[in-house]
Protein backbone atom coordinates (compact mmCIF):
# COMPACT_ATOMS: atom_id res chain seq x y z
CA UNK A 1 0.00 0.00 0.00
CA UNK A 2 2.85 2.26 1.05
CA UNK A 3 5.02 1.08 -1.44
CA UNK A 4 5.68 4.29 -2.86
CA UNK A 5 6.20 6.21 0.03
CA UNK A 6 8.40 3.46 1.23
CA UNK A 7 10.63 4.07 -2.05
CA UNK A 8 10.76 7.53 -1.74
CA UNK A 9 12.25 7.26 1.75
CA UNK A 10 14.87 4.86 0.66
CA UNK A 11 16.08 7.17 -2.12
CA UNK A 12 15.73 10.68 -0.72
CA UNK A 13 17.22 9.72 2.81
CA UNK A 14 19.82 12.60 2.09
CA UNK A 15 16.84 15.26 1.68
CA UNK A 16 16.18 16.72 5.29
CA UNK A 17 13.04 16.48 5.72
CA UNK A 18 13.04 12.94 4.48
CA UNK A 19 16.00 11.99 7.20
CA UNK A 20 13.85 14.25 9.39
CA UNK A 21 10.76 11.85 8.98
CA UNK A 22 12.73 8.31 9.11
CA UNK A 23 13.82 9.71 12.40
CA UNK A 24 10.99 10.34 13.71
CA UNK A 25 9.77 6.45 12.42
CA UNK A 26 13.23 5.15 14.16
CA UNK A 27 12.30 7.35 17.19
CA UNK A 28 8.80 5.70 17.60
CA UNK A 29 10.08 2.02 16.60
CA UNK A 30 12.86 2.26 19.74
CA UNK A 31 10.30 3.32 21.95
CA UNK A 32 7.81 0.74 21.34
CA UNK A 33 10.70 -1.47 21.13
CA UNK A 34 12.01 -1.03 25.08
CA UNK A 35 8.40 -0.79 26.36
CA UNK A 36 7.09 -3.55 24.47
CA UNK A 37 10.02 -5.58 25.35
CA UNK A 38 9.55 -4.22 29.23
CA UNK A 39 5.99 -5.59 29.07
CA UNK A 40 7.02 -9.29 27.65
CA UNK A 41 9.58 -9.80 30.33
CA UNK A 42 7.14 -8.36 33.14
CA UNK A 43 4.60 -11.26 31.80
CA UNK A 44 1.74 -8.96 31.14
CA UNK A 45 -0.80 -10.77 29.10
CA UNK A 46 -4.27 -9.67 27.97
CA UNK A 47 -7.32 -11.50 29.60
CA UNK A 48 -8.69 -14.40 27.79
CA UNK A 49 -12.05 -14.14 29.45
CA UNK A 50 -15.30 -11.85 27.44
CA UNK A 51 -16.01 -9.67 30.60
CA UNK A 52 -12.91 -7.77 30.54
CA UNK A 53 -12.46 -7.51 26.52
CA UNK A 54 -16.54 -6.22 26.10
CA UNK A 55 -15.64 -3.20 29.06
CA UNK A 56 -12.41 -2.46 27.32
CA UNK A 57 -14.30 -1.92 23.83
CA UNK A 58 -17.00 0.45 25.00
CA UNK A 59 -13.89 2.40 26.96
CA UNK A 60 -12.21 2.61 24.00
CA UNK A 61 -15.70 3.64 21.82
CA UNK A 62 -15.78 6.32 24.06
CA UNK A 63 -12.32 7.40 24.04
CA UNK A 64 -12.74 7.57 20.18
CA UNK A 65 -15.49 9.50 20.15
CA UNK A 66 -14.07 12.16 22.70
CA UNK A 67 -10.75 12.20 20.67
CA UNK A 68 -12.47 13.28 17.48
CA UNK A 69 -14.79 15.87 19.01
CA UNK A 70 -11.39 17.07 19.89
CA UNK A 71 -9.45 17.11 16.99
CA UNK A 72 -10.26 20.03 14.19
CA UNK A 73 -11.77 20.12 11.05
CA UNK A 74 -15.30 18.44 9.47
CA UNK A 75 -15.89 15.34 8.40
CA UNK A 76 -12.53 15.16 5.47
CA UNK A 77 -9.30 16.68 5.39
CA UNK A 78 -9.72 19.10 2.59
CA UNK A 79 -6.23 20.46 2.88
CA UNK A 80 -4.01 17.51 2.67
CA UNK A 81 -1.08 17.78 5.04
CA UNK A 82 2.44 16.27 4.00
CA UNK A 83 2.83 13.55 7.39
CA UNK A 84 6.81 14.74 7.35
CA UNK A 85 5.63 18.04 8.37
CA UNK A 86 2.35 16.93 10.81
CA UNK A 87 4.30 14.41 12.78
CA UNK A 88 6.39 16.05 15.43
CA UNK A 89 9.44 14.35 17.75
CA UNK A 90 6.83 14.29 20.38
CA UNK A 91 4.07 12.77 18.74
CA UNK A 92 6.33 10.31 17.55
CA UNK A 93 7.83 9.23 20.83
CA UNK A 94 3.67 9.46 22.08
CA UNK A 95 3.03 7.04 19.03
CA UNK A 96 5.91 4.59 19.67
CA UNK A 97 4.24 4.55 23.55
CA UNK A 98 0.39 3.87 22.44
CA UNK A 99 1.29 0.88 20.19
CA UNK A 100 2.23 -0.82 23.49
CA UNK A 101 -1.13 -0.36 24.51
CA UNK A 102 -2.29 -3.32 22.28
CA UNK A 103 -0.78 -5.64 24.34
CA UNK A 104 -2.23 -4.71 27.80
CA UNK A 105 -5.08 -3.46 26.57
CA UNK A 106 -7.44 -5.30 25.26
CA UNK A 107 -9.56 -5.06 21.65
CA UNK A 108 -7.07 -2.34 21.12
CA UNK A 109 -5.24 -2.84 17.35
CA UNK A 110 -1.81 -1.50 17.37
CA UNK A 111 -2.21 1.07 14.71
CA UNK A 112 -5.47 2.04 16.11
CA UNK A 113 -3.37 3.06 19.26
CA UNK A 114 -1.25 4.52 17.33
CA UNK A 115 -3.58 6.81 15.15
CA UNK A 116 -5.65 7.60 17.86
CA UNK A 117 -2.41 8.74 20.08
CA UNK A 118 -1.25 10.95 17.28
CA UNK A 119 -5.01 13.06 17.00
CA UNK A 120 -4.92 13.35 20.31
CA UNK A 121 -1.35 14.94 20.82
CA UNK A 122 -2.52 17.54 17.66
CA UNK A 123 -2.30 15.83 14.55
CA UNK A 124 -4.86 17.41 12.47
CA UNK A 125 -4.73 15.17 9.50
CA UNK A 126 -6.09 11.83 9.75
CA UNK A 127 -4.50 10.51 6.85
CA UNK A 128 -1.19 12.06 8.09
CA UNK A 129 -1.69 10.33 11.50
CA UNK A 130 -2.59 7.26 9.50
CA UNK A 131 0.80 6.98 7.32
CA UNK A 132 2.89 6.93 9.97
CA UNK A 133 0.92 4.38 12.50
CA UNK A 134 1.27 1.95 9.26
CA UNK A 135 4.61 3.11 8.20
CA UNK A 136 6.10 2.49 11.92
CA UNK A 137 3.74 -0.99 12.00
CA UNK A 138 6.17 -2.44 9.77
CA UNK A 139 9.37 -2.64 11.39
CA UNK A 140 7.51 -3.01 14.69
CA UNK A 141 5.68 -6.15 13.51
CA UNK A 142 8.90 -7.35 12.08
CA UNK A 143 10.63 -7.02 15.29
CA UNK A 144 7.83 -8.76 17.11
CA UNK A 145 7.44 -11.60 14.74
CA UNK A 146 11.27 -12.22 14.90
CA UNK A 147 11.19 -12.14 18.60
CA UNK A 148 8.55 -15.02 19.00
CA UNK A 149 10.35 -16.83 16.66
CA UNK A 150 13.55 -16.58 18.32
CA UNK A 151 11.57 -17.39 22.20
CA UNK A 152 10.50 -20.45 19.85
CA UNK A 153 13.46 -21.57 18.49
CA UNK A 154 15.46 -21.63 22.27
CA UNK A 155 12.51 -23.09 23.95
CA UNK A 156 13.54 -26.30 21.51
CA UNK A 157 10.53 -25.61 19.04
CA UNK A 158 10.49 -27.51 15.73
CA UNK A 159 7.63 -29.47 15.52
CA UNK A 160 5.40 -26.36 14.18
CA UNK A 161 3.27 -26.90 11.36
CA UNK A 162 4.86 -24.56 9.05
CA UNK A 163 2.36 -25.51 6.00
CA UNK A 164 -0.15 -24.00 8.16
CA UNK A 165 1.72 -21.09 9.22
CA UNK A 166 2.23 -19.93 5.38
CA UNK A 167 -0.87 -20.14 4.56
CA UNK A 168 -2.37 -18.22 7.83
CA UNK A 169 0.68 -15.78 6.73
CA UNK A 170 -0.19 -15.31 2.91
CA UNK A 171 -4.11 -15.30 4.11
CA UNK A 172 -3.62 -12.17 6.69
CA UNK A 173 -1.23 -10.33 4.73
CA UNK A 174 -3.85 -10.20 1.91
CA UNK A 175 -6.60 -9.26 3.92
CA UNK A 176 -4.22 -6.99 6.13
CA UNK A 177 -3.92 -5.18 2.56
CA UNK A 178 -7.41 -5.02 1.76
CA UNK A 179 -8.57 -3.71 4.59
CA UNK A 180 -5.60 -0.90 4.77
CA UNK A 181 -6.29 -0.04 1.00
CA UNK A 182 -10.43 0.66 2.59
CA UNK A 183 -9.16 2.54 5.23
CA UNK A 184 -6.91 5.24 3.52
CA UNK A 185 -9.72 5.61 0.84
CA UNK A 186 -12.50 5.93 4.38
CA UNK A 187 -10.56 8.55 5.71
CA UNK A 188 -9.98 10.51 3.04
CA UNK A 189 -13.87 11.64 3.06
CA UNK A 190 -15.04 10.23 6.87
CA UNK A 191 -13.91 10.41 10.73
CA UNK A 192 -13.17 7.69 12.96
CA UNK A 193 -16.48 8.47 14.71
CA UNK A 194 -18.33 5.11 13.23
CA UNK A 195 -15.77 3.15 14.59
CA UNK A 196 -16.28 4.14 18.14
CA UNK A 197 -19.69 3.38 18.27
CA UNK A 198 -19.38 -0.26 16.47
CA UNK A 199 -16.42 -0.43 19.37
CA UNK A 200 -19.40 0.41 22.02
CA UNK A 201 -22.15 -1.56 20.35
CA UNK A 202 -20.26 -4.34 20.13
CA UNK A 203 -18.92 -3.97 23.85
CA UNK A 204 -22.78 -3.52 25.12
CA UNK A 205 -24.10 -6.83 23.55
CA UNK A 206 -21.15 -8.83 24.82
CA UNK A 207 -22.36 -7.05 28.20
CA UNK A 208 -25.74 -8.15 27.57
CA UNK A 209 -25.25 -11.43 26.44
CA UNK A 210 -23.09 -12.31 29.81
CA UNK A 211 -25.68 -11.17 31.50
CA UNK A 212 -28.49 -13.34 30.32
CA UNK A 213 -26.11 -15.90 31.20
Amino acid sequence: VYRQRLWALALGWREPLQRDYLGKLLLAFLVTAVLGLIVKLAGVELPETVWPVALALVVGGVLILLIERRVPGGSTDSQPIDAALAISWRVAMIVGAAQVVAAIFPGTSRSAAAIFAALLMGVASRPAATEFAFLVGIPTMFAATGFELLRYALRGGGEEAWGDLAIAFVASTVVGFLAVRWLLGYIKAHRFTLFGWYRIALGVGLLAWLGMG
